[in-house]
């Protein structure tokens, strides 16, 4: 791993970090399906991540951010919990398969600020 990526992957780690904060009131912790009572959320989440591992990241993102019951109060910490665990990818997977960490960054601000938040990138330096 190079410092460049090394730098924009704990760029976009701060970067949820500081929305969980903002908009959560809490540190971020990620997403956890309740197997004991698993909601139509909690078995999406599992479908997505599976998808991203098999390299369809585009498809598991687009599931994210249309298929989604926004009104669910876990799905914003679901979607964060999906974007730190595609950011743990290596660049040759996420080029392999048509992503890159720009458009990681890019979906973690969209993320912000549909829950109201924009400049997140200058907010993440505060932490």
């Amino acid at each position: 791993m190079n410092f460049e990526e090394d730098y924009i992957m704990r760029m976009i780690k701060d970067m949820v970090k500081a929305l969980a904060s903002v908009v959560l009131g809490r540190r971020f912790t990620e997403y956890e399906v309740e197997e004991e009572k698993a909601s139509d959320t909690d078995f999406l989440y599992r479908d997505i991540i599976e998808m991203a591992d098999k390299g369809k990241i585009n498809e598991a993102e687009n599931i994210l951010l249309t298929d989604i019951d926004q009104s669910d109060s876990r799905y914003l910490e679901m979607a964060m919990s999906f974007y730190i665990h595609i950011n743990k990818y290596t660049d040759e997977f996420l080029a392999a398969n048509g992503y890159s960490r720009q458009e990681i960054l890019d979906g973690v601000e969209a993320l912000a600020e549909a829950n109201g938040i924009k400049g997140l990138d200058g907010l993440s330096d505060t932490l």
